[in-house]
Formats: structure tokens, C-alpha cells, sequence
């Protein structure tokens, strides 16, 4: 709201600009502010790794500085652990990659989930993914932990593109099937209305 205030006070300075005009563009822009198209795909090497195919789910949330050190302090285990205080704190988007399910998911930058995030002006973007511990997982720097500084962006949304990997997720310039998109809808999971994601048994 604060950040809502400052605008409406630089516009209203403005020149033939009325108060009311100030305020919409005020909300219209401390709305648009930050908000990204996030695309996650699931990795070949990670279909082609595992004998029996397990369910990945990946979170996926806009955090401020103290979540994001909550989350790195707390570890992968503790945070996908049942009833975890801090994945609920987050406000997660969640979703699941299996082996009947393994399209690229695609959260849009007008997904009403950022309304939620916004209020709490969100200064990261965490993703992270219930991959398996593997022995060389620096507890550290935890490779199945991706936390990215938010950049201002006044008018276009941006995007980012995150490929989970058998031991790791990283952030990636681009991915194929974004160039490509599929027609068909089984292909795509794409966030059309934010709903509380149903957890899936492992």
C-alpha cells in the first residue's frame, strides 16, 4: 500500500493529471510491477534416470528477503516436510511432475496468486523441488533451491525459465517447448485460476 501511495503522490505532481487518474495509475502499475511468467519444465535426463518414476512437485512463490533466509535455513527436507509452517507462509503455487503427468507447467504473469503476492511486496522469486537428496547436496548452497532477484518492470511482463534437472533445477534462458507451444492442452499445464493444489501421495 505504501509503495501505492508513492506513486499516486509522483503522478499527482504531474501536469494535467487529476487526483483520480493518479490514483488508478497508481494501483495499475504497483499491480503490474515485478510480475512474472514463470515456465518450468521437467529435464529428459531426469525421465530417464529414475526406474521407478516418482512425483516431483515444485514450488514456486514470490517471497520477501526474510522468507527467502527462512527457507534456505530450513533446509529441503524440513520445508517439504507434512505441515511445514513455512511452505504455508509462502503462499506456494505447487505443481507436480509424474509419470502420467509430465507437461511443462506455465504460471502467467496475470495469475490471480500475484494479487497475493503483492501485498507483501516481494523482493524474490523462490522454486523449489522435492528432488531426491543425493550425498553430494551441499547443505549450503542446495542445488534443489533456486532463489532469483526480483527486477522492476513498469509495463512488460518478464519471464523466467527454470529446468528441473535429476539433482538440481537451474535457471535457464529459454526452453524448447516455450519456442514450440503445443496446441494440445495435455501437453501444457498452464494456471488459469489459482486454486489450493491437492498434494499427491508419494
Amino acid at each position: 500500500m505504501g509503495f501505492t501511495v508513492k506513486i499516486f503522490c509522483c503522478f499527482k505532481r504531474l501536469a494535467g493529471i487529476s487526483p483520480v487518474l493518479a490514483v488508478f495509475a497508481g494501483i495499475f502499475l504497483s499491480g503490474c510491477v515485478t510480475q512474472y511468467k514463470i515456465v518450468v519444465e521437467f529435464s529428459p535426463e531426469l525421465q530417464e534416470r529414475f526406474t521407478e518414476y516418482p512425483t516431483i512437485e515444485v514450488d514456486i512463490a514470490a517471497i520477501t528477503e526474510s522468507e527467502a533466509g527462512e527457507v534456505k535455513q530450513a533446509g529441503i527436507e524440513k520445508y517439504f516436510a507434512p505441515g511445514s509452517s513455512i511452505r504455508s507462509r509462502c503462499q506456494t503455487q505447487t505443481c507436480f511432475f509424474f509419470r502420467e503427468n509430465q507437461a511443462t507447467f506455465v504460471l502467467p504473469s496475470r495469475a490471480p496468486i500475484w494479487y497475493k503476492w503483492q501485498l507483501k511486496e516481494p523482493t524474490h522469486i523462490l522454486v523449489i523441488a522435492s528432488l531426491p537428496y543425493t550425498s553430494g547436496t551441499n547443505p549450503d548452497a542446495d542445488p534443489r533451491l533456486l532463489v532469483v532477484k526480483m527486477k522492476k518492470s513498469y509495463i512488460l511482463a518478464r519471464s523466467l525459465y527454470v529446468l528441473v534437472e535429476p539433482q538440481k533445477i537451474i535457471q535457464v534462458s529459454s526452453l524448447k517447448s516455450s519456442k514450440s507451444k503445443s496446441k494440445s492442452k495435455n501437453k501444457t499445464q498452464e494456471v488459469e485460476q489459482w486454486v489450493e493444489p491437492r498434494r499427491r501421495s508419494r
